[in-house]
Order: structure tokens, then C-alpha cells, then sequence
């Protein structure tokens, strides 16, 4: 007598089997020793903030099976791609579709991929204008019903910000009893798009002295270092140094300069990386600069 359990489980392998032959069941998953290459490559290598870029993501099934219904993604590490680009347009061939994650783009496929065939996707991205300088690894990966590829390391992006700096420099006299100084401000402002990391700017004082200032360092030398740190688009920062003068500097004009020497990230503007004034000592009281 055949059990209950017997002729359900006959009943169950016979329509499995039907399903199968119909391709509406895989019965088995492929082997773990099955591979599917993932390649990447992306033009530029070295874009500047604001500008765009294209990755180029192409799968292989080397394997005897048919790749149901893949999926191509693409992410970055350590950055995460989504926070420091847009996907502005993307090539999945014909019947596919594109779409943003939280962390990534991915391109769906139109049709499954053969063994033995490819696919290739194209991602165009533009970098966002305020995105930091970094070095970015690109990260590929296919996903679909029957297979799925870890993250798959490709190309490195290396992203080169900008912050245009603009320097000022003033002068007023401090008149003192038998002598004054002329006091300075050099006056930064980052225009952006990014964000100022650092930045330095050497100070001269045609032939005078330079009295420092914990902003500005004095060489002895008519020349001082003024120093910036951090500084967000839009924003400005001073720095101060003095010059002292004398009886004998009356009536003698002076031009005193301020040049950024280094910066980070890159000045996309060297027009206005320079600042000049001119003062002229009437007496110990009185002085006129501009």
C-alpha cells in the first residue's frame, strides 16, 4: 500500500518536473565554482568638481547557464557614490531601465544574459560642485535572480575640488609719540565651489620690517607668512601683521603686497590672488594708505 506522504511527494516531483521543462523552475542553483566577470573602466580618470565622468560596466557569464534577470550596479568606496555625484545619464541597452540607491546607480537589464554572452552599461555622472578632493575606488556588481557577484573592485576616480580665493589688503597708520606703525589686514574670502582646507599668503613690505602676529609669522627678511585654515564657500578669515616706521621713512611712499603662495584644494582664479596698497608717511601722526 502506497503511503499518503508517498504519493503526495510523487505528485509534487511530477509537477516540478513539468515546470521545469516549461522554464517556469530553476531546480538547481549553478555550482559555487561558477564565476561572472565584472570589469569596469571610467573616462576621465581625474575629473574637477563640477565636471562629469563615465563608467563603463561590462558582465560576463563564462558559465553554461543563462543569467536570469541581472541587474548591474555600481558604488564607490571610502566615499559613498550617490553623496558625491548625480547619475545624469545612463546607458542600459535595449529594454532596459536606471535607477539611484541609497548608495549606488543601477542599470536593469532587458534581457537575460546567455552563457558565455555579455552585457555592457554605461553610467554618466556629474561630480558635485562641492564635493572634497579624494581618491575613489569603483566598485562593480551583478545581481539577478539565479546569481549574484560580491563587490567587485575596478579603476580608481580621483576627484580634484576647486575654492577660488580672493585676498584684500588694508592698511591704517597708528600714530604713536614719536613714531607710528602702519597696521594691515589681509583679508580672505573663499568663493567656492568648495570648501577651503588650507592656505598660505607671504606678505611684503617693500624693504621695511615686518612685526609678525599669531596669524602672520615675520622673516626678518620684509616678508611674512599669514596662514589660513578652514573655510567654508562664501565665508571670510583675516589675518593682521604691522609695520613700524620711523623719521626717516617720511614722506617716502611705500607699496606693500599679499600673493597666495599655496592653497588646498586647487584655485581655479589667479586674477585675484594678489592684493596691493600704497602708504605715505606725512609725519609721526599722520599717514595716508590706499
Amino acid at each position: 500500500m502506497i503511503s499518503r506522504f508517498r504519493m503526495r511527494h510523487a505528485v509534487v516531483t511530477t509537477l516540478l518536473v513539468a515546470l521545469a521543462a516549461t522554464g517556469a523552475v530553476a531546480l538547481a542553483a549553478p555550482a559555487s565554482a561558477d564565476t561572472v566577470g565584472v570589469a569596469l573602466t571610467v573616462s576621465p580618470s581625474t575629473v574637477t568638481v563640477g565636471n562629469s565622468v563615465t563608467v563603463t560596466e561590462t558582465v560576463t557569464n563564462t558559465n553554461g547557464f543563462t543569467i536570469l534577470q541581472p541587474t548591474v550596479r555600481l558604488f564607490s568606496t571610502p566615499d559613498t557614490i550617490t553623496g558625491i555625484t548625480t547619475m545624469t545619464s545612463c546607458d542600459p541597452g535595449a529594454g532596459g531601465t536606471c535607477a539611484t540607491l541609497s548608495n549606488g546607480y543601477e542599470a536593469i537589464l532587458g534581457a537575460a544574459i546567455g552563457g558565455g554572452g555579455s552585457a555592457t552599461v554605461s553610467f554618466t555622472l556629474n561630480v558635485d560642485p562641492t564635493a572634497a578632493s579624494a581618491v575613489e575606488t569603483l566598485e562593480g556588481q551583478l545581481v539577478a535572480t539565479n546569481f549574484v557577484t560580491g563587490l567587485v573592485p575596478g579603476p580608481t576616480l580621483t576627484i580634484n575640488a576647486l575654492a577660488d580665493l580672493g585676498v584684500t589688503l588694508t592698511g591704517k597708520p597708528d600714530p604713536g609719540l614719536l613714531s607710528m606703525t602702519l597696521d594691515f589686514t589681509v583679508k580672505v574670502t573663499n568663493n567656492g565651489p568648495g570648501s577651503l582646507k588650507n592656505a598660505t599668503y607671504t606678505a611684503s613690505a617693500s624693504g621695511l620690517d615686518i612685526r609678525g602676529s599669531s596669524t602672520c609669522t615675520a622673516h626678518n627678511n620684509s616678508t611674512a607668512t599669514c596662514t589660513f585654515g578652514t573655510l567654508a564657500a562664501g565665508r571670510s578669515a583675516n589675518a593682521t601683521f604691522t609695520v613700524p616706521i620711523g623719521l626717516l621713512d617720511i614722506g617716502i611712499p611705500f607699496t606693500f603686497t599679499v600673493t597666495r603662495t599655496t592653497s588646498t584644494p586647487t584655485d581655479p582664479n589667479p586674477a585675484n590672488d594678489k592684493s596691493s596698497t600704497t602708504c605715505t608717511v606725512v609725519s609721526v601722526l599722520l599717514a595716508s594708505c590706499g
